[in-house]
């Protein structure tokens, strides 16, 4: 038997234990294409979730980072404004606004004239008044003659004030008061009406009474 002929046509006389590794790696050689296959499909997945996941946090990222602010432009002094103090305004003054008001006449107030007050008369005469007056509070005795022996018809109360009607008269019985001098009786007029005779020492001058 030639051993130049190839390994093909020793197959045949090969023992079992030498063709066992040999089928083992046919085996192997015809499984192991597509493990090949897979890994590099396996690879290729994780590299394109890896690629996504990247994307997806650069995304995050940029929606995240706050946005750049530009930088500023450089700012231009102006030159500083003269401030100008406010203008006041003065206003014309006219003559008329400092005329003083006219204030509208008043009615002048003339203080009452004091009314000179009558004076009563100095001496009892016929047509005036007397007062009674010196009785001692038990009034005059008006009678019908001058003199006390006549009849008495009223008696005036001290203070009233009557009217001189008549006289003078000296007194019919010449009765005199202590200085000698003969009494004098004046014929009056009683408020009631009746007319009769008092004698003088116990009247005074008098003005009217008040109505």
């Amino acid at each position: 038997m030639s051993y130049d002929q190839p390994p093909e046509d020793k197959w045949d006389w090969e023992s079992p234990e030498q063709r066992r590794p040999r089928r083992l790696e046919e085996e192997t050689a015809e499984i192991g294409f597509p493990i090949v296959w897979v890994l590099i499909g396996g690879l290729a997945g994780l590299l394109t979730i890896g690629l996504i996941g990247l994307g997806v946090a650069q995304f995050i990222n940029k929606r995240s980072a706050p946005t750049p602010t530009p930088p500023g432009l450089p700012t231009l002094a102006l030159p500083a404004t003269a401030t100008l103090a406010p203008a006041v305004v003065e206003t014309p003054t006219l003559a008329s606004d400092l005329a003083t008001p006219t204030l509208p006449p008043t009615a002048e107030v003339v203080p009452p004239t004091d009314t000179p007050q009558p004076v009563a008369p100095s001496e009892i005469q016929e047509g005036g008044y007397v007062q009674v007056v010196n009785t001692g509070g038990s009034g005059l005795s008006l009678r019908a003659g001058p003199a006390t022996n006549n009849a008495r018809l009223v008696v005036a109360e001290e203070g009233t004030v009557l009217p001189v009607i008549g006289g003078p008269q000296d007194d019919e019985q010449g009765e005199t008061d202590d200085n000698g001098n003969v009494h004098v009786w004046w014929l009056l007029r009683a408020a009631d009406g009746t007319e009769g005779w008092g004698r003088a020492d116990f009247l005074v001058p008098s003005l009217p009474p008040s109505q």
